[in-house]
This record gives C-alpha cells, sequence and structure tokens, in this order.
C-alpha cells in the first residue's frame, strides 16, 4: 500500500487495475507518499494498517473459530467486531475478474525479471498455460480475491473507495472530490499488457471450466461490488441516456 501520511490517504494497489497509472498522479500530488514496505506494493490493506500500528495485530485463534469468522465475514461483515475504525482514507481499483487474471498472466510471461522469482504463482504465468496460471491462482488460492485484500468490513473500510476500471478517470475524480483531493487532469496508460493477438474469448475457451473457478473465487465482485464501485458522472449520464 502507498500512503501519504500528510494527507490521510493511501493507494491500495491489486495487480493490473491500473495502478501505476494511478501511482504516477498519487506521486505527484502527495510528495510524502511511501510504501508501507518497501519492494512490496501489493502489500494488502489490513497487513499495511498493522504494519503501520494504526490496527493492533490480530491474534492467533483456533482453526475453527478462524473458519467461523471467515464465514460470518462473508455472509454478514457488519456483524464482526472488528479493531476500532481507521481514519485513513483508502483508495483501490476493481477490475472484471477474468479480465484481470488475463492481463496479469501476459505480463508476467512477458516481464523482464533481474532474477527469475520464486514466487509459485509467478513461476506457473512464465512456464505453463494459461489453465494451469488460473488453476494456481484460484483453484489452489494463490490470489488474494479483492474481499480479503481490501479487507471487506474491516477497520478502514468505512474510508475505503473502489473505483470501476472500466470508468477508471470519471470514477477517480468522484472519489477526489468526496475526499477534497484535486483529482489528475488526465491518466497515462502503463504497464499494459498485450494478449499475443487474442481476445478474452479466446482465453475463456481456453478456460473452460475453471471460469467457474474464477467466479467462484471473486464471488464478492460478482454480487456484490457493482453496488459499491465508484464510477462517476460520465457513466451516471449515460446509463441516464
Amino acid at each position: 500500500m502507498f500512503v501519504s501520511a500528510a494527507g490521510r490517504i493511501a493507494f491500495a494497489h491489486y495487480p493490473k487495475t491500473a495502478g501505476c497509472s494511478i501511482l504516477e498522479w498519487f506521486r505527484g500530488r502527495f510528495p510524502d507518499a511511501a510504501y508501507v514496505q518497501p519492494g512490496n506494493c501489493h502489500m494488502p490493506v489490513r497487513a499495511s494498517l498493522e504494519r503501520l500500528g494504526l490496527v493492533p495485530a490480530r491474534g492467533r485463534r483456533p482453526r475453527i473459530v478462524r473458519a467461523c469468522l471467515r464465514i460470518v465475514e462473508r455472509v454478514a461483515p457488519r456483524l464482526v467486531v472488528n479493531a476500532r475504525p481507521c481514519d485513513l482514507r483508502v483508495i483501490g481499483v476493481l477490475r472484471e475478474p477474468f479480465e484481470m487474471l488475463v492481463s496479469l498472466y501476459e505480463y508476467w510471461r512477458r516481464y523482464e525479471f533481474r532474477e527469475e522469482p520464486d514466487a509459485e504463482l509467478i513461476r506457473t504465468a512464465r512456464t505453463g498455460t494459461f489453465r494451469d496460471f488460473l488453476r494456481a491462482a484460484v483453484g489452489t488460492g494463490h490470489l488474494a480475491n479483492y474481499e480479503t485484500y481490501f479487507d471487506v468490513g474491516g477497520p478502514a473500510w468505512q474510508s475505503t473507495r473502489l473505483i470501476d476500471f472500466q470508468s477508471l478517470e470519471s470514477g477517480l475524480a468522484e472519489v477526489c472530490g468526496e475526499f477534497g483531493v484535486e483529482p489528475p487532469t488526465g491518466l497515462g496508460r502503463r504497464n499494459a499488457a498485450p494478449q499475443r493477438g487474442r481476445d478474452v474469448g479466446a482465453y475463456l475457451a481456453e478456460a473452460g471450466g475453471l471460469v467457474f473457478d474464477v467466479r467462484n473465487h471473486f464471488r464478492w465482485y460478482y454480487d456484490e461490488a457493482s453496488r459499491i464501485m465508484r464510477r462517476g458522472r460520465r457513466v451516471a449520464r449515460q446509463r441516464a441516456a
């Protein structure tokens, strides 16, 4: 997570959700901003808050208790007693999960690492098929889903705003207006991964039944996120038309 203490604001960068474009604006707008942990640009929200000392670390609970809490958090997050509310304002972006996974797969395949990474998911993307990658990402849970990453219902949830990737500029402008922050005049395109000349339909065909695993892993996005994502006035006018 990228945090400005002076601005009491942070950007939580989920992979392949226009993060580099937003970071460029964020750095210019908040000169004091820095990563919570240098070298870890994708640290989840809860882990970042704990590392910053803004919320106490979660203690270890018996396995059965942790399992029950995960069920309650998924079904009715407001019923879970969390740490004290955190006034750090958090910005994030949500992208349609399958499209995000395609982009992540292609990005990792082409990225020139100084040393080959040890992370299993990255190695699978670089050496395996797209189906292999999907199976590792969502079938075995190597990739955090959105509600886990952004700590839905957690201490900073009330001050977290999630933007629709498809309406990035207008959605960011809406959030900036709410937070009293000057919005960017335009966002550049950074780190866009080519798709080897194939459209998403070709990836869908290759994925086969794993598409259902993707939907299950990112169920919160499909069932809940559409009601809270910020899209800005431009999309609102289009819907009215």
